[in-house]
């Protein structure tokens, strides 16, 4: 079913999930957000983009003139000034209540926002940063097509705006989930000796003798943290020494706030040092799974903690930009609840 309105509103965008048996609600809202190149506004990045996904989005958006999916944008409001607008009569305005998928848990809802309630929500978050949490590569192609129309004299002010989820960074439903890497072909025997030869001087170690524990204890373990399985049910933890200052082997032109990073770590100095930079590498956000995939290509899985929402915005202040695969929120937008024509 698609509903087209003829008159100016946000619209609340609200999703109820569970992570690790607890409860969150992420509540943002969907509007359009003007568009500022990288480095002369308050719109900061913190990945890099490819050109094709760049390529095939802008030959979408030429093709359709329509926005199907929002820009994830984070911005900061410690006073949750905007929740407490948006929480007025809320249930008046439903739109949408649904489960999708069906059976995950993770629960839609949208409302509709109109009138005074748009002005006042745009005064406050007129002058905060943004920060693109999700959507690197749909920002630039807006971008990029105000810069085409333009060129064919057909640029209007609505070209000027993308459509975007915007959500406050303070929120406790903002969640990141871990990337967690696994080797494949990387079996326990070639794995224990790179851990004992190359690793353990700059490593302290721990056993678990289960994935459940090895998951407990990167839950309640800081930065420089990693867990490690290679088969055999050899669980093991790589803890970063104190006396060992790991910056100090990273590569110079590593910007200080990037260093910092579990993931720069892993790729920059871990598996730089065990020979393992050639290794052929797939991706999963559950512990379990990464498990069952190392068993699955006889290879090694190594489980990362997430990084924080203070890393996200120092590596976007400093305008740096994040390793590939370093950030996974969680629950991903869904595409088409709200769309735009222009």
């Amino acid at each position: 079913m698609i509903i087209e309105r003829d008159k100016e509103a946000i619209y609340i965008y609200e999703q109820t999930f569970e992570v690790k048996k607890r409860v969150y609600t992420r509540t943002g809202i969907i509007c359009l957000m003007k568009l500022e190149k990288f480095g002369e506004g308050k719109i900061f990045p913190h990945e890099k983009t490819l050109p094709k996904p760049k390529e095939d989005r802008f030959n979408l958006l030429k093709s359709t003139n329509a926005q199907f999916d929002h820009i994830f944008g984070i911005y900061p409001d410690p006073d949750f000034r905007i929740e407490k607008i948006l929480n007025e009569d809320k249930e008046k305005q439903l739109l949408f209540d649904f489960e999708f998928p069906t059976g995950s848990g993770i629960r839609h809802k949208l409302y509709e926002v109109s009138g005074e309630k748009i002005n006042n929500i745009s005064l406050i978050i007129k002058d905060k940063p943004v920060f693109i949490a999700d959507g690197h590569h749909r920002y630039e192609t807006a971008l990029m097509f105000r810069e085409f129309m333009a060129s064919i004299s057909k640029a209007t002010e609505e070209h000027d705006y993308v459509l975007t989820y915007l959500t406050n960074m303070d929120s406790e439903g903002l969640i990141i989930l871990p990337t967690h890497r696994v080797l494949i072909n990387v079996s326990p025997e070639i794995m224990e000796k790179k851990i004992y030869d190359a690793l353990i001087g700059y490593f302290d170690l721990e056993m678990f003798s289960s994935s459940d524990e090895l998951q407990k204890f990167m839950e309640i373990s800081d930065k420089g943290v990693f867990g490690v399985y290679a088969g055999g049910n050899k669980f093991w933890a790589l803890k970063i020494r104190k006396d060992i200052n790991i910056s100090s082997f990273l590569p110079s032109e590593i910007p200080e706030p990037v260093k910092k990073l579990d993931v720069t770590i892993l790729h920059e100095f871990v598996f730089k040092i065990a020979g393992l930079t050639d290794v052929k590498l797939t991706y999963t956000h559950d512990f379990i799974t990464a498990v069952e995939l190392a068993e699955k290509f006889r290879g090694t899985a190594i489980f990362l903690n997430p990084p924080s929402i203070l890393d996200v915005k120092e590596v976007s202040l400093s305008g740096a930009t994040m390793p590939q695969k370093s950030t996974y929120f969680f629950p991903k937008l869904l595409s088409g609840i709200v769309m735009r024509k222009f």
